[in-house]
C-alpha cells in the first residue's frame, strides 16, 4: 500500500515500549519498528505493508521512505544509512592508521572521527569541531 502521512502521535505501552500511530489516507496504523520510529514526517509518502491485529492496523514492513526526495530523506533507507555509516567508519579508521593514540582508546576516537564525516556526508550543521 502506498500513502501519505497526514499526522503522526507518539505513544507509549504501560511497560514502556514505544511507538507511533500514522494516519495515512484517514486510516490509523500502528508502527512498532524501532528502526522506523522518527523517520516519518507529516506530508511524507512512503510505502508499506499492514497487518490486521483485531481492530488494529500494524504496519509490518516499510519500503524506502526517503524516496519522496526530500533533503530531510535523503538517507532514509536502512540500507542507504548502513553504507554512509560503514563508509564513514573505514575512512576515520584510516585517518588513524600509524597514530599515537592508545589502542584502547583508538575505538572511540574512530568512532568520533566516524560520526564527523556521517554528519558531513548527510549535509547537517557541521563546522568541522566538535559538538
Amino acid at each position: 500500500m502506498k500513502g501519505e502521512v497526514e499526522k503522526i502521535w507518539k505513544n507509549e505501552t504501560e511497560d514502556g515500549r514505544k511507538y507511533e500511530v500514522l494516519q495515512i489516507n484517514g486510516e490509523r496504523y500502528s508502527l512498532w519498528d524501532e528502526n522506523y520510529l522518527e523517520q516519518f514526517q507529516e506530508g511524507q509518502t512512503f510505502e508499506f505493508d499492514f497487518r490486521e491485529s483485531g481492530d488494529f492496523k500494524n504496519i509490518t514492513k516499510v519500503y524506502n521512505p526517503g524516496d519522496d526526495g526530500s533533503k530531510e530523506n535523503a538517507y532514509g533507507d536502512q540500507r542507504t544509512r548502513r553504507i554512509v555509516k560503514m563508509s564513514s567508519l573505514r575512512s576515520a579508521s584510516r585517518v588513524l592508521v600509524g597514530s599515537k593514540i592508545p589502542t584502547q582508546d583508538r575505538a572511540d576516537k574512530t568512532i568520533e572521527i566516524a560520526k564527523k564525516f556521517e554528519k558531513y556526508i548527510n549535509e547537517e550543521d557541521f563546522d568541522g569541531h566538535g559538538d
